[in-house]
């Protein structure tokens, strides 16, 4: 959320100012930190600060996505090195002024503002300058590379862009079909596909809880961690959070800091038997009891390993993993409601579908229509559906050559007819022609282009656990 960010739980070491090298291009530590730093913000915002935090960072794999976003980057920036692009100190200062965050009150870039948002993110300036250098060049060769639309694409998709159709229809909807089964069906329906039906991967075991007991952290001791860490207490924004506003997350982070030793020699006597398990119990994998890091050392362990100590919430938990039990064949008893479910949608989207047919021969039963043509080049949202349906539903319109015909939709099924159809000036679909056409080249270049760099360029990797 809001408080503490931290970068991840990758341990860089000491001897290296990078984590990789791809092909000539190095991936600092610096430069991941501050992406990796951007990225939980925005995640952060997305989400809301109440629901996100650093275990749901680990969840959604934030630590390889913002290595993900630089790998590719170092591709591009190896090939801009080849094709010699370059840019300017002025080109970078003057996108570092587009930055609102740096400025004073009145528009203009503030010195003191500068510098606190370095500080705020533990970077030096020639850092910052050295990353918006990178991001500039990349820009500029993206740009020399990505082709305008050639006359031969533009003819092969006029046809269609030029086009409207006025259409009537009707949604058939699952809730609106009425289906039963009986016990002999479904049973019948999970003999065939018993393999499917499986119980969860379980694990047996146990854990040794390490909490805080009487420990006094006086206001002194919480004000110097804050001090030393201050860079890691910033809000959405990339401000820094004072100590007051922050003391609950600078609190517990002291407290895990100061109880780790603790949990290494309770871990040490755990394993010698000096201690018992706080709690021993068959699981299901994933369960959100541990948290997905210690899901992550779980599943990769042999039995009777001990697991390094595992933050859960303010304590440490030593996990000691005694039995892995294999997924298996359920009985049709257990497997009973998940073959239902599945059995009851099959049925359901078969009468679907024979209801489909029928109305497409009785193209007068379709009861709704859209007042306006619907074209490609403008979005419309279709009564009855929802916007992703509609975009779906309108490019499967223009995609088909029949006057009749019916697409599958997240609630059912839609039946049409195109009952009016005229051509559009061409002039109004030109720059929308376009953009569709560059976008499509786009998409399938720089999926092509990345694919190519990284079989180019080779890749070192200095740490662990960012692919």
């Amino acid at each position: 959320g809001a408080g503490f960010v931290g970068w991840g739980s990758v341990n860089f070491g000491v001897k290296s100012n990078s984590i990789a090298k791809v092909g000539d291009v190095p991936v600092s530590k610096v430069k991941y930190q501050f992406t990796y730093s951007n990225l939980y913000n925005q995640y952060a915002q997305k989400l809301g600060a109440n629901n996100f935090d650093k275990e749901k960072a680990k969840s959604l794999g934030l630590e390889k996505k913002a290595f993900r976003n630089l790998y590719n980057e170092a591709l591009l920036l190896n090939m801009a090195n080849e094709y010699g692009v370059i840019v300017s100190e002025k080109e970078v200062a003057q996108e570092i002024e587009k930055f609102d965050i740096l400025k004073d009150k009145d528009g203009n870039i503030d010195k003191s503002i500068y510098e606190n948002f370095l500080r705020a993110r533990g970077l030096k300036a020639k850092d910052f300058e050295s990353i918006i250098a990178d991001e500039l060049r990349v820009r500029k060769l993206i740009t020399l590379i990505h082709a305008k639309p050639l006359p031969l694409e533009k003819k092969a998709m006029e046809s269609t862009f030029n086009i409207a159709d006025k259409i009537r229809y009707k949604l058939l909807k699952s809730s609106d079909v009425n289906v039963s089964v009986d016990q002999s069906e479904l049973k019948s329906y999970w003999e065939k596909n018993r393999i499917n039906y499986l119980t969860k991967t379980q694990y047996e075991l146990e854990w040794l809880v390490t909490k805080a007991e009487n420990m006094n952290l006086t206001k002194k001791d919480l004000e110097d961690f804050y001090k030393e860490n201050s860079f890691n207490y910033i809000d959405k924004e990339g401000k820094l959070i004072d100590f007051n506003s922050s003391i609950e997350s600078v609190k517990k982070d002291l407290t895990l800091k100061k109880l780790k030793k603790q949990a290494i020699l309770d871990r040490n006597r755990f394993k010698k038997g000096k201690l018992a398990a706080t709690k021993r119990s068959i699981i299901d994998e994933g369960n959100s009891t541990l948290p997905v890091e210690a899901w992550k050392l779980i599943k990769s362990a042999k039995i009777d390993s001990y697991l390094k100590p595992q933050v859960v919430g303010n304590r440490y938990y030593t996990i000691h993993l005694l039995k892995k039990i294999d997924p298996k064949e359920m009985s049709f008893e257990e497997a009973k409601p998940l073959v239902e479910k599945e059995y009851l949608q099959i049925k359901k989207s078969k009468k679907l579908d024979k209801l489909a047919k029928s109305l497409e021969k009785s193209p007068e039963k379709l009861t709704s229509s859209v007042n306006e043509f619907l074209t490609l080049s403008k979005f419309q949202t279709i009564p009855d559906l929802t916007p992703q349906d509609s975009m779906k539903f309108i490019r499967y319109i223009f995609g088909s050559a029949k006057k009749i015909d019916k697409v599958t939709v997240s609630d059912g099924v839609v039946v049409y007819e195109v009952v009016e159809q005229k051509l559009l000036e061409k002039s109004s679909t030109v720059g929308t022609l376009d953009k569709e056409i560059a976008a499509i080249k786009t998409g399938e270049l720089d999926s092509n282009l990345l694919k190519e760099l990284s079989q180019k360029y080779s890749t070192q990797l200095y740490v662990k656990g960012l692919q």
